[in-house]
């Protein structure tokens, strides 16, 4: 079962998984570009739109973890 709660941002490596996180949203927005080029320009604008909210909801779980960790002391 996925983890659904912010104990990761607790973890050494935690600019690493949001590192990987944002490395997975910019993909999958450069896949729609090729998909919109190659295929179908709707789908393709779709997967876009998919990944650009991805990486925007990466921020926005940053700036949670960080402030936590400061709450911690971490």
């Amino acid at each position: 079962m996925p983890r659904t709660d912010d104990s990761a941002a607790y973890a050494g490596n935690w600019r690493a998984v949001l590192a990987f996180d944002a490395v997975l949203g910019v993909v999958t927005s450069l896949a729609g570009l090729v998909i919109a080029l190659a295929v179908s320009a709707v789908v393709g604008i779709l997967v876009v739109a998919v990944g650009a909210a991805y990486t925007a909801l990466v921020g926005a779980r940053a700036r949670r973890w960080a402030r936590l960790r400061r709450e911690a002391g971490l």
